[in-house]
């Protein structure tokens, strides 16, 4: 009786994650790039951890630093990848019809917790004082879907705030339509997550020139169409695109291992001892 309750619990214990993201978001292949479009453009001394990639054309009068390769338009790497975003079935439209379990009214203040979907119903644009909160309640591996029901404008007021492990890595904007990075005069911003399009992007000018930075973005931008960084934008990539990232998918917990160990030791201990003749 009480071997078998023993067993029970570890067998329990072990088939429990130790963490556990319940979204996943596969970007295949399109995971070791930074930027991807129809049409890429910079004009300003931008930096681009990852590759490059565009089905059509590639404009740089930066010059950009770009950490992976840019791939000439149109290369068969490069439009794998777009594929595994836009195609039927892929990234974008797979993020887009998950069903929401949460609302995203307004880009006033918000507070957003992992491993949920939000949804707006229509465009969202930043407003002064705006601070967005991503609290991923002490597990790294929880993903954040923000979904945008038509275009994302986002003012230099915009902020972000991460708790509880929260990992730009995983914050994904699906954004239906256009999405619009705008500094002009109030400095460089700093934007947390993944941009993924269904029209185009364009983080705009600082003010100062192609030289002075207009923001970060701390993650990958892919758009269908046009994906423009008009003056010096910082795009730091995908998770694949550092060193061992992945995108929600934990990692295996050290309890399993643990319990192999205490199923070991329990085999030994209770296995039936002959007496000596």
């Amino acid at each position: 009786m009480r071997q078998g309750l023993i067993w029970l619990v570890l067998a329990v214990v072990a088939v429990a994650p130790a963490f556990g993201s319940s979204i996943i978001v596969n970007l295949g292949s399109a995971s070791s790039f930074g930027l991807l479009g129809g049409t890429i453009s910079n004009t300003g001394i931008s930096q681009v951890t990852g590759n490059v990639g565009a089905t059509t054309t590639i404009t740089d009068s930066g010059p950009w630093v770009v950490t992976g390769t840019v791939y000439p338009a149109g290369d068969p790497i490069a439009m794998a990848a777009y594929g595994a975003i836009f195609n039927a079935g892929g990234a974008f439209s797979t993020t887009e019809g998950l069903t929401s379990t949460g609302s995203f009214t307004t880009a006033t203040s918000q507070t957003f917790l992992g491993n949920t979907v939000y949804a707006s119903s229509g465009d969202i644009s930043s407003t002064t004082g705006t601070n967005l909160t991503f609290n991923a309640q002490n597990d790294p591996t929880q993903v954040f879907i923000i979904q945008i029901d038509g275009a994302l404008t986002v003012n230099g007021a915009m902020t972000f705030t991460l708790l509880g492990g929260a990992n730009p890595d995983n914050i994904f904007w699906i954004v239906r339509n256009i999405a619009t990075i705008s500094v002009g005069s109030s400095g460089p911003i700093t934007f947390d997550g993944n941009i993924l399009a269904g029209d185009t992007f364009t983080m705009s000018a600082a003010s100062g020139g192609s030289g002075v930075l207009a923001g970060t973005i701390n993650g990958c931008v892919f758009t269908e169409n046009a994906n423009t960084l008009a003056g010096q934008t910082d795009v730091n990539g995908c998770a694949a695109t550092t060193a061992g990232g992945t995108t929600g998918v934990p990692e295996p917990g050290t309890v399993p291992l643990l319990c192999v160990g205490l199923f070991a030791l329990i085999s030994y201990r209770w296995q039936p001892r002959r007496r000596a003749a």
